[in-house]
């Protein structure tokens, strides 16, 4: 497929949801959701009753109007139309309110936790949510972010999102750690050649450690992939012992990354640490961080002794002008100039 057909696929993926299947609570994943209708929105304020209506269908109309509506009505007994009255207008969708009043209180958050770096504009008076105009870089890489946290939606892209991610990542443990510091791709970008049992060794050696010999020689001579290892930093000294500081670390797009944190974990299968554990990390594209908590959101689902890169952490890191070539900041630009029309 080309550019504009796969973009074209996304939007229609979009379009065919009305409610996205989260359970109720995921309401940060709703969050993302109503901010991608805002996107898509472009100059229109979004509402509170734009997202009731979306999710939960048309107000209902006030029974005493009922009369008017038959007199009007083509079929008599069309039961749909007349299903539309209650006794009292809206008391139906009244149930529904907590879990819209629950997305927009995170997305009010989100104005305040990250900023000037939100791409859109809350209203607390309209309790509405809309684009900014002039969007900012880091505006749009909030957005990449939002996007790559979607890729049930924009599946078509999901070979560029995830790539990027992982360079994305990269920027990030590279600006977070001093400059001392070395940081390797053991992902798609990889400097290490050969296949998996191979790159681990020139790892090891590179880390001064030793590897479990045993452990390495169960895995297939034919394996070229990382074993789950995506980018590795660690701070170097000059007395080449294997005592040091080193992050392992995972780039997970997709809404599994529960069991992603494993991955990175079987590396103490494979390498001799010494006198140290190394630090699991994992990069999510997802805004978990729970404002009024000051904890993540699904805190269940992240093991101990886990160092979180989530969205807000992502953007406070990054300052790679390079994400302006790439390909997720090219869907950007287009997710931009595509007006959703319902």
């Amino acid at each position: 497929m080309t550019f504009e057909e796969k973009i074209e696929q996304c939007f229609q993926n979009f379009n065919n949801i009305d409610k996205p299947d989260y359970t109720e609570s995921e309401i940060n994943y709703y969050s993302d959701f109503v901010e991608l209708i805002a996107l898509f929105s472009k100059n229109t304020e979004i509402t509170f009753s734009d997202i009731q209506d979306r999710f939960f269908g048309e107000k209902e109309y006030p029974k005493e109007n009922a009369e008017i509506y038959k007199e009007n009505a083509i079929f008599e007994d069309d039961e749909d139309i007349f299903s539309t009255f209650s006794e009292d207008a809206g008391m139906k969708k009244d149930k529904d309110l907590p879990l819209i009043e629950a997305i927009f209180n995170i997305i009010k958050d989100r104005s305040f936790l990250y900023s000037e770096n939100y791409p859109f504009v809350y209203s607390r008076e309209d309790n509405s949510i809309i684009l900014k105009q002039n969007l900012s870089h880091k505006n749009k890489l909030y957005i990449s972010l939002l996007i790559s946290s979607k890729l049930n939606i924009f599946n078509a892209f999901k070979t560029n999102l995830t790539t990027d991610f992982e360079t994305l990542s990269y920027n990030v443990l590279s600006n977070f750690l001093p400059k001392t510091a070395n940081i390797r791709e053991f992902g798609k970008n990889t400097q290490y050649q050969g296949n998996v049992i191979s790159k681990i060794k020139q790892l090891a050696k590179d880390l001064d450690l030793q590897t479990d010999d045993y452990e390495l020689n169960q895995i297939s001579e034919r394996n070229t992939q990382e074993r789950g290892l995506d980018i590795i930093g660690w701070l170097p000294f000059a007395d080449k012992c294997g005592n040091k500081v080193i992050f392992l670390c995972q780039c997970a797009c997709g809404k599994e990354y529960e069991s992603k944190q494993h991955d990175t974990r079987r590396f103490e299968n494979y390498l001799k640490f010494y006198k140290t554990k190394p630090q699991h990390t994992i990069f999510i594209p997802y805004s978990l961080i729970n404002v009024q908590e000051k904890k993540f959101y699904h805190s269940d689902l992240i093991e101990q002794d886990y160092l979180v890169f989530e969205r807000k952490r992502i953007i406070e890191y990054h300052n790679d002008a390079s994400f302006e070539n790439s390909e997720s900041f090219k869907i950007v630009n287009k997710c931009l100039e595509q007006q959703f029309v319902r």
